[in-house]
C-alpha cells in the first residue's frame, strides 16, 4: 500500500471515531443539560454538519452556556482537524505527483557499476558515453540521484555498501564494479559485492595506499591510488628539470617518444622563432605543439616565437628527444631545492620521492606536522618569502583548493620568473587558469583518475595517462579509404602524432595521407578531445 493510501485509511478511521464521540457527547449535552428530546442520530447530523462547516437546521440556538460552550469547541476542534488532516494526507500525494520518480532499479546486463560519484567517477562516466558502454551509478542521496538522472547519467538510488540495493543494480550480471566511496566505506562495500559475485572484476579508487593490501583481500581486484600516483609523476617531472642527467621521454612504441619540454628564460631557445631553433627541421622528431598563455596551440606556425614558461610537446625517435631535452633545459646551480606546498597524499609523495633522490625539500602547510618546515597559507607572500621560493629551482603546489593554487601561483611567478612551477587541479577546468596564472606544468587529479580507470576497465590502449595530454593508440578502421582532411580529426583539438603501419611510424602525416584497413593513429589530446574522435 502506497504512503498516502495509509495515511488516508488512518485519517478515515480516526474521523469516524472523532464524529462517533462527539455525537455521543453532544447528544448527552442536548437531552440531559438543554432538556430536549431528540434522537441520537439527529444529535450525529448536528456533529456532521458542524464539522463539515454547512450549519446547524433548528437545533440553534442554544440556551445553556454549557451546550454554548461545547459547539465552541466543537467548532475549533473543526479547524484544527482541517489544518492537521489535510496537509497529513495530501501532502504525500502532492509530493509523489510533483516530485519527479527516483530509479531504483535497471534492466541492464553485462554492464558496468560504480558504486559512488565523484568528480574521478565523472571523467570514466564521460569515457562510457563515448563508446556506448552500459553503466549504471548507486549513489546514497536522493537529491544527488534526481540531480545525476536529470544530467542524463544511468543512475539507481541505494546504499552501494547494501546487498539489496546491489541486487537493484543486477551486480550478479554485471561485467565489473567501480567502487569510488570513502576510504572507511570501500571494504564494506567490496564484501557485499564479493557476497554476490565471485566473478564480477573489481576496481576499487583509493586515496590512501595503505589500504591496497585490505581491499585485495576483501576481494578486490585492482586497486588504484590516483593521488599516490599523481605524487610520484611530479617528482618525477621535477627531477627530470632539476637533473640533466635524468630524462623525461616516454616511449610511445614502435620507435617513436614523445616528451613535453619546459622552455626557461635562460634556455638556449627562449626568445628565438620555431624556424630559428631547427626545431621544424628535425628529421627524426616533430613538433606536436606546445602550451602558451594557458591554451595548448596544435601544429603551431614556423614564425612562432617561443617565450619563457613555454612548454614543447615533441614526438620522435627517444635519443633525438634526450638530446633536445638537454639542448632546452636551464643551467642550473648546484644544489636544487624544491618548495612543496601542501602536505596531503600528492605533497608528501613528491616529498619523500624528491628525498629519496637526493633533492632537497622545503614543505609548506597551513597545519603544523613533522615534516612541515613553513606553516602558514601558501596565498601569503610572506609565507612563500618565509621557505625562500624566490631562490627556489622549483615550486610544487598541491593544495586542495584550485583558487587558493592559483593565488599561489601568481604571488610564486612574482617572487621568481625562473621559477619552475608545477601544480596539481582538483578540477579540470581550472588548468586553463593555473596555466594563465603562470604554471609550467598542470596535472588534473580527475584526469589522470578517469584515465587509469579506463586503463583498467576499458582495456583502452592509453599509451600516456599521466601527462597533461593523453595519449592513445586508435585503430582506424572506421576511417579506412578516407583522408585525413576528410576525417574529423581536423574539426577537433586533438593532434596526429603518427599513424602505425606494418610496424613503422609515419610522421608528420599530410592532409591527403589516405589510411588504410589496419592502421594504428597515436593520438594525443585533452580527455574531451580524444573521446570527440573515438565517439
Amino acid at each position: 500500500m502506497e504512503r498516502w493510501q495509509r495515511r488516508a485509511a488512518k485519517t478515515i478511521g480516526g474521523v469516524v471515531l472523532l464524529i462517533f464521540l462527539t455525537s455521543t457527547a453532544y447528544h448527552y449535552v442536548a437531552v440531559a443539560v438543554e432538556g430536549r428530546t431528540q434522537s441520537y442520530v439527529h444529535s450525529a447530523q448536528v456533529v456532521v454538519e458542524t464539522v463539515t462547516g454547512t450549519g446547524y437546521g433548528s437545533d440553534s440556538p442554544w440556551e445553556s452556556p454549557v451546550a454554548n460552550l461545547f459547539v465552541m469547541a466543537m467548532d475549533l476542534g473543526t479547524f484544527l482537524v482541517l489544518f492537521i488532516v489535510l496537509p497529513y494526507v495530501f501532502q504525500p500525494i502532492l509530493e509523489e505527483t510533483l516530485s519527479p520518480e527516483i530509479p531504483r532499479t535497471t534492466d541492464l546486463t553485462d554492464h558496468i557499476v560504480v558504486c559512488g560519484y565523484s568528480s574521478r567517477g565523472e571523467r570514466l562516466v564521460d569515457e562510457f558515453e563515448t563508446r556506448g558502454v552500459d553503466y549504471v551509478v548507486v549513489a546514497e542521496e536522493e537529491s544527488e540521484v534526481l540531480a545525476l538522472a536529470e544530467a542524463g547519467v544511468s543512475v539507481i538510488h541505494g546504499d552501494a555498501s547494501s546487498v539489496a540495493a546491489l541486487d537493484r543494480a543486477r551486480i550478479g550480471e554485471a561485467a565489473s564494479v567501480v567502487v569510488d566511496t570513502a576510504d572507511e566505506l570501500a571494504a564494506s562495500v567490496v564484501l557485499a559485492i564479493r557476497d554476490r559475485t565471485e566473478d564480477c572484476r573489481i576496481v576499487v579508487l583509493s586515496t590512501d595506499p595503505s589500504l591496497a593490501r585490505p581491499l585485495r583481500y576483501a576481494g578486490a581486484d585492482t586497486v588504484v591510488t590516483p593521488r599516490h600516483l599523481l605524487g610520484q609523476r611530479i617528482a618525477e617531472r621535477v627531477q627530470a628539470e632539476v637533473d640533466p642527467r635524468l630524462s623525461d621521454v616516454t616511449s610511445l612504441g614502435g620507435g617513436i617518444s614523445i616528451v613535453e619540454v619546459t622552455v626557461f628564460e635562460d634556455g638556449p631557445i627562449c626568445g628565438r622563432t620555431l624556424d630559428e631553433t631547427g626545431i621544424l627541421e628535425m628529421d627524426d622528431a616533430s613538433l606536436v605543439g606546445l602550451w602558451t598563455d594557458g591554451e595548448f596551440v596544435g601544429s603551431p606556425p614556423s614564425d612562432r616565437t617561443i617565450d619563457e614558461n613555454s612548454v614543447l610537446l615533441v614526438a620522435g625517435s627517444e635519443s633525438r628527444l634526450k638530446q633536445l631535452e638537454a639542448l632546452t633545459g636551464p643551467t642550473r646551480a648546484n644544489g636544487a631545492r624544491v618548495v612543496v606546498a601542501g602536505h596531503g597524499e600528492v605533497g608528501t609523495t613528491v616529498r619523500d620521492s624528491l628525498e629519496s633522490a637526493g633533492v632537497e625539500t622545503t614543505v609548506v602547510d597551513i597545519a603544523d606536522a613533522e615534516d612541515v618546515d613553513v606553516v602558514g597559507d601558501v596565498t601569503e607572500e610572506s609565507v612563500l618569502e618565509a621557505a625562500e621560493v624566490g631562490t627556489a629551482t622549483a615550486y610544487v603546489v598541491a593544495i586542495a583548493d584550485d583558487d587558493e593554487a592559483i593565488l599561489s601561483v601568481l604571488l610564486a611567478r612574482e617572487l621568481s620568473a625562473e621559477l619552475d612551477v608545477v601544480v596539481r587541479v582538483n578540477d579540470s577546468a581550472s588548468q586553463g587558469k593555473v596555466r594563465r596564472a603562470g604554471a609550467d606544468y598542470v596535472l588534473s587529479l580527475p584526469d589522470i583518475s578517469g584515465r587509469l580507470l579506463a586503463l583498467d576497465v576499458l582495456r583502452e590502449e592509453i599509451l600516456s595517462y599521466d601527462r597533461q595530454l593523453k595519449v592513445v593508440r586508435f585503430e582506424s578502421d572506421d576511417f579506412a579509404g578516407r583522408s585525413l582532411a576528410d576525417t574529423k580529426i581536423p574539426e577537433t583539438d586533438c593532434i596526429l602524432v603518427g599513424v602505425e603501419r606494418s610496424g613503422e611510424i609515419v610522421r608528420d602525416v599530410p592532409a591527403e595521407f589516405e589510411f588504410e584497413s589496419g592502421d594504428s593513429l597515436l593520438l594525443a589530446g585533452d580527455d574531451e578531445a580524444i573521446n570527440e574522435v573515438e565517439s
